[in-house]
């Protein structure tokens, strides 16, 4: 969501005659309803509730704001010194608003800039006007609306992200949700981020995440939603440029290869992109070619005939595209080991008929290959350096040291053919526990394989680390099982059993056993022969508990779904009932995996503005996670007295998933327990 920040006077004020004006009441008539019919949030220093200095939150926001409205309808001079920063930090998106019928004039400097006028005893009038300039602002193309930048052209904007710092504790759960490899955590995030000031700067955080969980419809979600806010957004476009590829891999949709087309293509017509960004822009486009050229003898089973297939001129065309984007930054080693890899893959195929069927007469085949090689020679040379120049460059802990590291092994691949050596090199680049670094370490590999070009090498690497990685498993889900089953991931849970505090009796101790029964009914019902099963639950005493030991009895996987760390949540929620805390200890004990939101009581401090209440975060992160889990079939299993309403409890979980609309409900009615506990 886009956010706004509103310059304006506070409270009744006056003009230079002593007529009275209510900016509150314009701005609850007038701001407040644009805002909502515009769909941006955010709103004035007002609305700042941090201890500490609030001009530098005032500066902040007025730097940050994708929009700026500024009332200049008296003399105010707050208003015009924070309107002057405004002018000064950001080139557009600064809508100006003036009541009408008071005596102030305009200031000299404003004099030939556009407001939008609005009646001052009737401020709602000016509605439709306002809403229309503030949809025409944020879509505009216009260069500048800014004074300042319209005068000095030359002025670089001020950039939000370089002075917008994310809460260390919003980048750990980041991290912590990323080593999770629980796709449906950073989803939760992503939802989470955009109603905050940072959201900009903390949705690339979660979507570079989702990137590197190979989540790329979560992924594309969420840079779509900076596209929405930032059409011209280098790294969103970059990114998207990427996901749209990856996806036309999985779909062979061709929508989506011309969607990674035109983001690279919002990219390079930026007249101010930097050497390094063209660079990515230009391989990027290279990486395009080569998807579309793989094409060409993917389908192929015979060694012989894909390699004759491959031979073609638009190998030649990527090649050449990548040694460009390369030549365009030497810094930029990724086109230069591009440009390198297939260079080789041209040198081993140049003795097939398909090289000089590729040209248009033999002497420029022949003058070509001469070309190639002393081309792959300098390449030989410069890519090695840039690698290693990268690698000291970059401090320690820098996670683009990562790929550096990768690339090193790639570029060892090409240019030695030690395979022991080559294997350890690569076996110590790419994590253990990185899925999406061993992925596409590997797709490169097997496409030398493929075209049988030091095919016996990259065997050896593919085959050492494919080992590795199926002997981690970080977390125990998977969307098929090893006897190649569909899963059906099931959602447990429902009310807790009443406390001594409660006034209204609901679910009494004495019906667990029946509770019991009738979960476990509702349980094996659900069931679907065809499909391996797996639950998550969280641990409140009561339904959730009884969930997961139905499952230790049936044999069925559980997952332990805690919205905060396994001490903090049982001094909260256990008091008065110990017999269900030391069933909640055992469960801890036992070897059911436990997945954990927060690491800290209650919500974590990122999220302190937003006034979250824990119990119905941790609902809406489990059926952020059932959704994007992988399984063929979600479905909920609730024990639930069907009163709806209360937020954090099992009626928000069952809304949740009617919501969803790809989530089976099932209900086991606590009422007919209560019903036959009075009968009886």
């Amino acid at each position: 969501m886009a956010r706004a920040f509103v310059i304006r006077p506070f409270g009744e004020k006056t003009d230079s005659k002593g007529n009275k004006i209510d900016f509150e009441g314009v701005h609850m008539a007038l701001i407040v309803p644009a805002l909502v019919a515009t769909g941006l949030g955010g709103g004035t220093t007002g609305e700042i509730v941090d201890a500490g200095n609030i001009r530098e939150d005032m500066f902040k926001l007025i730097l940050e704001a994708d929009l700026v409205i500024a009332d200049v309808t008296i003399h105010n001079a707050n208003v015009f010194y924070e309107l002057g920063i405004r002018h000064a930090l950001r080139k557009k998106h600064t809508v100006m608003i003036r009541g009408e019928g008071l005596e102030d004039a305009t200031p000299f400097d404003l004099l030939t800039d556009r407001y939008i006028p609005y009646p001052a005893n009737s401020p709602a009038d000016a509605l439709e006007s306002l809403t229309r300039t503030l949809k025409a602002s944020l879509s505009s193309d216009r260069e500048t609306d800014s004074p300042v930048f319209a005068m000095m052209d030359e002025l670089p904007e001020a950039d939000p992200e370089r002075v917008s710092l994310l809460p260390p504790d919003f980048k750990e759960e980041v991290d912590r949700a990323r080593a999770a490899q629980v796709p449906g955590w950073l989803a939760l995030l992503a939802d989470e981020v955009s109603t905050m000031r940072f959201q900009m700067s903390g949705l690339k955080l979660v979507a570079d995440a989702q990137w590197k969980l190979k989540d790329y419809t979560g992924a594309r979600r969420s840079w779509e939603a900076i596209l929405d806010v930032h059409q011209d957004d280098i790294r969103a476009n970059l990114a998207l440029a990427n996901i749209y590829e990856r996806l036309y891999r999985e779909s062979k949709d061709p929508v989506l290869l011309r969607s990674s087309d035109h983001a690279l293509d919002r990219v390079l017509r930026r007249d101010e992109l930097s050497k390094a960004d063209r660079a990515e822009a230009l391989s990027l486009r290279a990486r395009n070619l080569k998807t579309r050229w793989r094409l060409e003898f993917t389908d192929q089973t015979d060694v012989g005939r894909r390699r004759e297939a491959a031979m073609n001129r638009l190998l030649i065309e990527l090649y050449q595209a990548y040694r460009i984007a390369y030549y365009e930054d030497l810094n930029a080693y990724y086109p230069g080991l591009g440009a390198l890899q297939m260079g080789t893959v041209l040198v081993h195929l140049e003795a097939l008929d398909a090289w000089d069927a590729s040209f248009d007469e033999d002497d420029e085949a022949s003058q070509y290959k001469a070309r190639l090689a002393r081309e792959v020679a300098a390449l030989h040379e410069l890519v090695p350096a840039a690698v290693v120049a990268t690698l000291e460059r970059l401090p320690a802990g820098d996670l683009n040291r990562l790929w550096a590291r990768i690339s090193k092994a790639d570029v060892q691949f090409l240019t030695s053919d030690n395979k022991k050596r080559i294997v350890n090199s690569y076996v110590q680049a790419v994590p253990i526990d990185d899925p999406f670094a061993w992925d596409a370490t590997k797709g490169q590999l097997d496409l030398f394989r493929q075209l049988d070009v030091k095919a016996d090498i990259a065997s050896a690497v593919i085959e050492e680390l494919d080992q590795r990685a199926t002997e981690h498993v970080a977390v125990a889900r998977k969307a098929a099982t090893a006897d190649d089953k569909p899963l059906h991931l099931i959602v447990m849970g429902g009310h807790c059993i009443d406390g001594a505090d409660r006034a209204e009796t609901r679910f009494p101790a004495e019906l667990a056993n029946k509770a019991r029964d009738l979960l476990k009914a509702k349980l094996q019902g659900a069931l679907l022969g065809t499909h391996e099963t797996q639950v998550l639950a969280s641990a409140a005493p009561g339904a959730d508990i009884l969930a997961h030991e139905i499952c230790r009895e049936m044999k069925i996987a559980s997952h332990m779904c805690l919205p905060m760390p396994p001490g903090d949540f049982s001094a909260e929620i256990f008091p008065g009932l110990d017999v269900w805390r030391s069933k909640f200890l055992d469960l801890v004990g036992s070897e059911i995996p436990v997945l954990q939101l927060s690491d800290r009581p209650g919500t974590p401090r990122w999220l302190s503005e937003a006034d979250t209440d824990p119990w119905d975060r941790g609902n809406r992160w489990v059926m952020s996670m059932a959704k994007t889990w992988g399984a063929d079939r979600v479905t909920l299993v609730v024990l639930w007295d069907g009163k709806r309403g209360s937020t954090g409890g099992t009626a928000q979980m069952v809304e949740l998933a009617e919501k969803a609309g790809e989530v089976h409900v099932v209900i086991a009615d606590l009422n007919s327990l209560n019903s036959e506990a009075v009968s009886t």
